[in-house]
Order: structure tokens, then C-alpha cells, then sequence
């Protein structure tokens, strides 16, 4: 480990090739390509800080969490939290080149057991060569000076109330330790084990991208508060992902279905079974498009707002089909507002979207191409609602 001082206010620290190979199979044993890219930049910066703190004023520096097993929480949030000589500091890691902020999960900051003393913003190298430690705030500070934003539930400070100067941060530490950094934090109830075991069959479907925001945060925030919980969700997300099991469009030229996929015409879609699918069969080959939808429940209490996926394909040649994709509302007029219908690569890297206006009944991605075998998902996304599914041609 080297650490170089560009700025002499920075602490710049290299992260070997090492470090970087090892951090990324680490991370390869989480749910998704967002959590494993979280937990990747989380242990990078994990190893190279630990490592240069240790030979400089705090050699008994150590992990917050025990490595009984895997850190669960980096499934769902990002942030690290270390004690030096009693006091927790968080890393919050960010690829962003832009230092004007810094963006901290509501989890390290309203959790009573999780919020730190200090708080230090964290640039990192997206080829995780360097990690650049550029600043730091105080949990007090980010309770009064950060504005709060409960859409995705960060406290954001500006770069200007942030100390720039890290080696003020040794000085505090070492000066200050009488000195009360955390504000009043109120204590988050008790869940009782029906409630945990609910909201883990709920929230633990790894295609619910974004579980930290489905419920309530003072629900949200005693579940992961709760060690044997957190560790059941993050498990759960492991199943679910693993038994994952992708739609095989190739099948349905042999006229073998899913159960849940059904003829369009159970619905009664005039959008979608007169006007929307006049493909051009390319090929010649005289194979019409092959149609079948699915009802989707979001969770949504409105029965009138559970919402039909609709799915067409047609053969170009023997490896090359064209796809559309609609999502209708299954008995009222119109779709809800701003929901989402997306379509990702096997990467989870989001290619189309599109999104639901005032008096739309139907909603349609841009007709796109496959070849056999390959891989897609489209996701529908309504509020912190989200369901995917997953296909291959």
C-alpha cells in the first residue's frame, strides 16, 4: 500500500492488482450486479484504508461488523463503518468526479446502532486503481446542515460544510475525544418475528431492486437493525436469485407456454391485438408474431391498477427475432401515473425506458432485435413497486 498526497489537505491511497481481484470475487456472492459492484467498491476501499491507518496513528483500527459471514448490508446499502479506538467512522464510496456533495444512506445516520461519529466522502477510480479521501462531516453536521431526501432516502451535504482538510481529522480525533459528535437519534421499535418473517418473503425477491425504499424507514430500519434478520433478507435475496428461472421465447414457436404467460385474448386488449404488433416478417418465411401476456401485481391496493405485461416476437431467420413489449392496465382505463415499463440487458444495464402519462392506456417499448440464446429482462416499476422478469430467445 502507498499512499500519495496530491493535494497535502488528501489522502490518496493504491489499491494493488491484488486487492482489486480479490475484492471483486468477493463481492460476486450477492444478488445483483448493483450490489456486487456496491460490495466491490465497499471492500476496495475496506482493505486500502484499514491497511494505511493501521501504520499510521491507529494500529488497532478494525471492522465495525463481524466477518462471521458476509457483510449482508452491502445488498442493500452503501457505506462502511470502522472503529478507531472507540469511535465509528463511515467510508461512503463514490465513483462520481463530481465532489460537491456527499450522499449518505439514511441507514448510517437514523439507525441508532449504525450512525457513526464522523463521516468521510470517498472518490473512487472506477478502474479501482486509487481511492481519493477528500473530506469528512460529523453525524451532528448531517443532521443539521444536510438536506434530507426521502424520495431515495440520503442526507446530502454540500462539499462547502464538509472539512476538507483531512489532517484536521487526525487532530479532532485525537483532541476532541471528550467532545459529543452524533445527535439525538430516536430508537426504531421492535419488530415482532411475524412481522420479520413478512417483510423477509416479501422484500427478499432479488428482483425488488430497491427493497430499502418498499416500506417505512422506522419499519425498514429495525429489520436491518436486527443482525438475525438482515442476515435472513440477504440469504433470502440468494435464493430468490438463484432460482431464477427465464421465460424461453424459442419455446413458444412450439407452441409450449409458461403457465402464467396467456393468449392475449383472455385480456381483451384491442391495443394490443389489432394496431400494435403489424411487424414486417423480414424472412418471408410467412410466421406471423407470437403473442401471450401476463398479469402483474405490483402489491398495489387498487385491484383496477394490477397492470398485463404483453409480450410479441417474430422469427426474422433461423437466429434472429424482433420483440415489442406493452404493459396495459388489466381493468381499469388507464395506467397509474409515472409507473415504469424498462427493458435491461443480462448486465441489468437499463437500454429502454419508458413511462406512463396522465390518460395512457397502454404504454410500449421500442421494437428491439435478439438472436437465439441471448438474454433480456423487462422490468415494471411503480413507486418503490418493482417487478422483473426474465427471458431468453
Amino acid at each position: 500500500m502507498t499512499c500519495a498526497f496530491a493535494d497535502p489537505r488528501e489522502w490518496l491511497l493504491e489499491i494493488s492488482p491484488t486487492i482489486q481481484a480479490q475484492s471483486w470475487q468477493q463481492s460476486q456472492v450477492y444478488a445483483t450486479s448493483s450490489s456486487r459492484w456496491c460490495a466491490y467498491i465497499n471492500q476496495i476501499c475496506l482493505h486500502a484504508f484499514l491497511d494505511w491507518i493501521s501504520t499510521e496513528d491507529f494500529p488497532q483500527a478494525s471492522v465495525w461488523y463481524s466477518f462471521s459471514g458476509i457483510p449482508a448490508f452491502w445488498e442493500f446499502v452503501n457505506g462502511t463503518a470502522i472503529l478507531l479506538e472507540g469511535r465509528r467512522i463511515v467510508l461512503i464510496p463514490s465513483e462520481a468526479i463530481d465532489d460537491s456533495e456527499l450522499e449518505v444512506s439514511q441507514e448510517w445516520v437514523d439507525i441508532p446502532s449504525w450512525a457513526a461519529d464522523y463521516y468521510l466522502a470517498v472518490q473512487v477510480k472506477p478502474d479501482g486503481e486509487w481511492i481519493r479521501i477528500w473530506g469528512y462531516t460529523t453525524h451532528k453536521e448531517l443532521k443539521s446542515l444536510a438536506h434530507y431526501d426521502s424520495v431515495d432516502r440520503t442526507y446530502c451535504i454540500d462539499a462547502r460544510h464538509l472539512t476538507k482538510d483531512l489532517t484536521a481529522f487526525s487532530l479532532s480525533y485525537q483532541f476532541c475525544k471528550g467532545e459529543e459528535m452524533k445527535a439525538v437519534v430516536a430508537l426504531l421499535p421492535q419488530l415482532s418475528t411475524e412481522q420479520a418473517e413478512n417483510l423477509v418473503q416479501r422484500l427478499g425477491n432479488a428482483s425488488f431492486r430497491f427493497s430499502r425504499l418498499a416500506v417505512p424507514f422506522i419499519t425498514w430500519g429495525a429489520l436491518l437493525e436486527n443482525e438475525q434478520w438482515r442476515q435472513r433478507l440477504y440469504q433470502q435475496r440468494q435464493q430468490s436469485q438463484s432460482s431464477q428461472v427465464r421465460v424461453n421465447l424459442s419455446r413458444w414457436l412450439e407452441g409450449i407456454y409458461d403457465n402464467a404467460w396467456e393468449a392475449t385474448e383472455t385480456f381483451l386488449l384491442f391495443n394490443f391485438n389489432s394496431i400494435a404488433f403489424n411487424f414486417r416478417n423480414s424472412s418471408g418465411s410467412g410466421v406471423g408474431s407470437i403473442k401471450r401476456a401476463k398479469l402483474i401485481d405490483l402489491g398495489m391496493e387498487i385491484e383496477s391498477q394490477k397492470v398485463v405485461l404483453l409480450v410479441a416476437f417474430i422469427p426474422e431467420d433461423s437466429q434472429q427475432v424482433s420483440i415489442r413489449v406493452q404493459l396495459h392496465p388489466a381493468n381499469g382505463e388507464y395506467l397509474p401515473v409515472n409507473i415504469k415499463l424498462a427493458l435491461l440487458l443480462e448486465s441489468e444495464e437499463i437500454i429502454q425506458e419508458v413511462q406512463a402519462r396522465e390518460q395512457d392506456n397502454y404504454i410500449q417499448l421500442k421494437r428491439f432485435d435478439g438472436e437465439v440464446g441471448e438474454c433480456f429482462s423487462i422490468q415494471v416499476t411503480f413507486d418503490s413497486h418493482q417487478i422483473t422478469e426474465y427471458f431468453v430467445i
